[in-house]
């Protein structure tokens, strides 16, 4: 992750400093998201000084690689193929972690010297994490110093995952003839392409970004690109496929299906005057579906509200593969009272499926600010 960490490595001595300088400068980088439904990756230079997008692609998920079930030779055979109809050149990405393998928190730390720092986030972290912190890599981010109470402190973000999947993880991208340059949290790259690019969608103000993915979805709030908060919430489409397939009779497969090719959410206008019945009753089973999630919004955003340094969060930024629901940005405008709109990371590049209503597929967003992050801007 980029910024302070609680261990240091070669990039931190001398010598990682000697190689940067006679080695010649790196202009493409790439990222690979592991979702629950889909892998996806993109490739981005910046020969030319701005990013750019050259390459990108995505391949279904193997069965299994939620409940950590998964045959790691499916999943090496997935990423093989990903690099094959996606294009990218380069053969080392950064990978994102999801939220179910990597505990994080926000926390308060009394503002002292980096060194005594590292010492004191190890202490703090043995007090929130129920496994021995031996048997964990932890890293922290410095978020900046904030006031409470009178009183000023360093707001940290502290990630914690085990050791032993982070071995795994690596195992199966080299199988794949791929090299993990990094791991980094799939909150964090949202924070980038949509709170801390130049041109960024969500650089003024407090914004809530949500991306919506099939069995999860990223909360983060960013108040004039300065990181927040972050949270993962444990719901997301699936909800709705499993809402369709009660309502419908049918076996989630088929439910995931008609979602994709039939679901849409009518406007207020739409329900009342022109909606045949079968339109009715899909919109009902979808928002059947998606009051689990808006509930689920509404928890964080009372968790942020909580904080000493929350503010009123002004408008919503919306990504992920569940936000491509016709109607589903309407929907949430009405849901939380507050305007919502597709982000707009203003990247050559980026595919967009031919959406009206999106500047870029959504469902990249993850990915493209994972591949940003060696990107200084």
């Amino acid at each position: 992750m980029k910024g302070a960490t609680a261990l240091k490595g070669l990039n931190g001595s001398l010598s990682g400093k000697l190689i940067r300088k006679l080695a010649p400068k790196k202009t493409e980088y790439a990222a690979v998201d592991i979702g629950s439904r889909e892998i996806k990756v993109v490739e981005v230079s910046i020969a030319d000084g701005s990013p750019v997008v050259v390459a990108s692609g995505r391949y279904p998920t193997p069965a299994g690689v939620l409940d950590a079930h998964v045959n790691e030779e499916d999943l090496v055979n997935a990423l093989n193929e990903l690099v094959l109809v996606s294009g990218i050149q380069v053969n080392e990405v950064i990978a994102t972690i999801s939220g179910d393998r990597v505990i994080t928190r926000h926390v308060k730390m009394p503002v002292m010297p980096e060194k005594e720092l590292e010492t004191a986030v190890m202490f703090e972290a043995e007090k929130f994490i129920p496994i021995p912190v031996d048997e964990l890599t932890i890293r922290y981010i410095n978020l900046g110093e904030i006031e409470s109470g009178g009183d000023k402190y360093l707001h940290l973000l502290l990630a914690a995952v085990p050791t032993s999947f982070v071995y795994d993880y690596n195992e199966i991208f080299i199988r794949a003839g791929l090299t993990v340059a990094a791991i980094d949290l799939q909150s964090l790259g949202l924070w980038r392409v949509f709170g801390n690019l130049k041109n960024s969608t969500a650089k003024n103000g407090t914004v809530g970004i949500l991306d919506i993915g099939a069995s999860a979805t990223q909360f983060v709030v960013v108040r004039d690109r300065a990181l927040q908060l972050t949270r993962t919430l444990p719901v997301g489409g699936n909800l709705l496929t499993r809402s369709l397939a009660e309502h419908y009779g049918l076996d989630f497969i088929k439910a995931q299906q008609m979602k994709e090719e039939e679901g849409e959410l009518l406007s207020t206008d739409e329900a009342a005057v022109s909606a045949t019945a079968d339109a009715m009753q899909m919109d009902f089973s979808l928002r059947d579906g998606l009051s689990g999630l808006v509930r689920e919004i509404r928890r964080s955003l009372d968790y942020y509200a909580a904080q000493d340094s929350a503010t009123a969060i002004e408008r919503y930024i919306i990504s992920g593969g569940t936000s491509k629901l016709k109607g589903f940005r309407e929907f949430l405008t009405g849901a939380m009272e507050t305007p919502v709109d597709f982000g707009n990371p203003g990247i050559p590049g980026l595919p967009d499926e031919g959406l009206i209503d999106a500047p870029f597929d959504p469902s990249f967003a993850v990915v493209l600010g994972t591949a940003l992050r060696e990107v200084a801007e």
